[in-house]
């Protein structure tokens, strides 16, 4: 584009200079064809110099000047080659009719131009003087007579050189902007590589085992915008990494408590000569609590699992949520009654969905248990249903013991427990949440909770009415 705009200037300034040099040697020609007029066509005389400025013109010019008469013949020719001699050329004679001049002609490679001017004689006859004048059927002043051409070639060599001088001073600056241009690009490159230079050097050490470090980069905007996010991700990779680590410390102590407690009652059976059948019976009966204990965490461990498999089919059918939801509530009243809790039910419209009618269910049992197991007697859980145009709603409150606000944002995490002792008494696992939420998830829903201590705990569900994978 520069080359261009480059190539362009320099004709534009080409032509007007041309055009500007054309014009000043017109304006010399008049003026020399004035002399040759007023000399009658006279040049060679001894007395008269207008021989020698014609010369010097010409010298001037660096080039060559012929006069031509009425008669066609060239009384001067600056190179005497064709000295006395006469020309008939076309554009000498359509001159000599009086027509205008023809464009000048450009000669030997654009070094030369020429230019004919007309010798016009522009004196007016006076009339004489008539006793009986008659009216002049025209009093219009007659035309100038063409007595003559001025033929000038001359040279424009130093245009030339101007247009080479300035083509060499273009492709030299050219040259020394795409020098420049190419030193800026590589040390711009330099200077914006460098941060992911120093980017690469720490991601690598990171990725040797080094996952509580913090990346570092000085630089744009940009890389230190970049450097944040990588951060970000770092911690929530450590958060999952602490989570995994002590996932697996959980599961072993909670699936090795149920094993220790068995081993400890029938070490203490075996020990024992002559148990009483009811001692065995009740260490039995303790040991099959253990047994059962075990059991609900192994299967609910398997639906974690299940259910964090992201590439797992969702089995997605049109799914009335009332009818589920009065199924599930069926399902918990008997247990809810033992402790005089009352459950009331409220849907604000019938709900169709499409949704995985088993994992949900699972997560809807799972929150209308957990308000039944941490309320407190007497108490209340209200199950309310509600959808718009996009998303069914489904909230559960209840008036329990709720749950501390610096414990609220952990409550999802698997074998977490707000009271140990209390989760002990209730038979969880710590698990329940975890699934809830892993379920909704499947659904493309959200969860969330709100509560007080002593205020009670409403969770809230927002479901997709229609699934999309």
């Amino acid at each position: 584009m520069i080359l261009t705009f480059g190539q362009i200037f320099q004709r534009s300034y080409h032509e007007k200079s041309l055009q500007a040099k054309i014009t000043q040697v017109q304006s010399q020609c008049n003026i020399l064809a004035s002399q040759v007029l007023l000399n009658e066509f006279i040049i060679s005389g001894t007395t008269d110099n207008l021989n020698e400025e014609i010369d010097q013109f010409a010298n001037v010019l660096e080039g060559r000047i012929i006069i031509v008469d009425s008669d066609y013949k060239i009384i001067k020719d600056t190179y005497t080659i064709e000295q006395n001699k006469h020309m008939m050329s076309n554009d000498v004679h359509d001159i000599m009719l009086g027509k205008v001049p023809s464009n000048c002609k450009i000669m030997n490679q654009n070094q030369y131009v020429e230019i004919m001017v007309p010798i016009l004689d522009s004196a007016v006859m006076t009339p004489t003087i008539d006793t009986n004048p008659t009216p002049a059927k025209n009093s219009n002043p007659p035309s100038p007579q063409v007595q003559g051409v001025i033929i000038c070639v001359f040279s424009i060599q130093d245009l030339v050189e101007t247009d080479l001088y300035m083509q060499s001073q273009g492709r030299f600056l050219y040259a020394l902007f795409i020098f420049i241009a190419l030193v800026i690009s590589v040390l711009l490159s330099l200077w914006i590589s460098r941060p992911f230079h120093v980017l690469n050097q720490q991601i690598q050490h990171i990725s040797e085992g080094h996952l509580d470090e913090e990346i570092e980069i000085e630089g744009s905007t940009e890389s230190e915008d970049l450097a944040a996010a990588l951060n970000q991700l770092l911690s929530k990779i450590q958060i999952l990494e602490n989570s995994r680590q002590e996932f697996v410390s959980n599961v072993s102590h909670e699936l090795k408590t149920p094993i220790t407690s068995m081993k400890v009652l029938a070490d203490s059976l075996l020990s024992q000569e002559d148990t009483p059948a009811e001692m065995y019976r009740e260490f039995m009966g303790d040991i099959a609590e253990e047994i059962d204990r075990e059991n609900k965490i192994i299967n609910d461990l398997l639906t974690l699992v299940r259910l964090d498999k992201q590439a797992e089919n969702m089995n997605m059918n049109a799914t009335n949520i009332n009818q589920l939801l009065e199924l599930l509530l069926k399902r918990i009243r008997p247990i809810a009654s033992k402790r005089n809790i009352e459950i009331v039910f409220e849907s604000m419209r019938e709900v169709i969905a499409e949704v995985d009618e088993v994992k949900l269910s699972l997560a809807f049992s799972n929150l209308i248990e957990n308000a039944v197991k941490y309320n407190r007697d007497g108490g209340w859980i209200h199950v309310t249903l509600d959808a718009d145009h996009k998303f069914f709603y489904v909230k559960v409150a209840d008036s329990g013991v709720g749950i501390p606000e610096d414990c609220q944002e952990q409550v999802f995490e698997r074998f977490y427990r707000v009271d140990k002792t209390r989760t002990r008494e209730t038979g969880g696992t710590g698990l329940g949440l975890a699934i809830t939420r892993n379920a909704i998830l499947l659904h493309k829903g959200a969860i969330k909770l709100y509560s007080e201590p002593g205020q009670g705990t409403t969770f809230t569900v927002r479901i997709p009415l229609i699934y999309i994978s």
